[in-house]
């Protein structure tokens, strides 16, 4: 049985492994950009010229491997678009659901 403290405790990826699996879901749906073309600062739109169905699709397997139930219309606003960016997001809503 476990004890009061160890009970729905979420404990938060670090930032670096956010990022990790952010870059390897993006280079899965973009599906022409090789992993070593993508770090921390690219800007997924403008570093590839990427369109919008590639990142809605992009931004919906993000939000599915997080489980983030963010609002709709939320995804183009409130963040820099970069990897790094998209990371920040993702911490930034599962903080929300401790």
């Amino acid at each position: 049985m476990k004890n009061p403290t160890e009970n729905n405790v979420m404990l938060l990826p670090s930032k670096d492994q956010v990022i990790e699996t952010v870059i390897d879901i993006f280079v899965r749906v973009i599906g022409f950009i090789d992993r070593e073309e993508v770090s921390r600062t690219t800007h997924i739109v403008k570093d590839f010229y990427i369109d919008t169905d590639d990142l809605s699709i992009f931004a919906i397997e993000v939000e599915k491997h997080f489980g983030l139930k963010a609002p709709a219309g939320e995804w183009p606003k409130g963040f820099t678009p970069t990897i790094e960016g998209i990371a920040d997001y993702v911490l930034y809503h599962l903080a929300k659901k401790k």
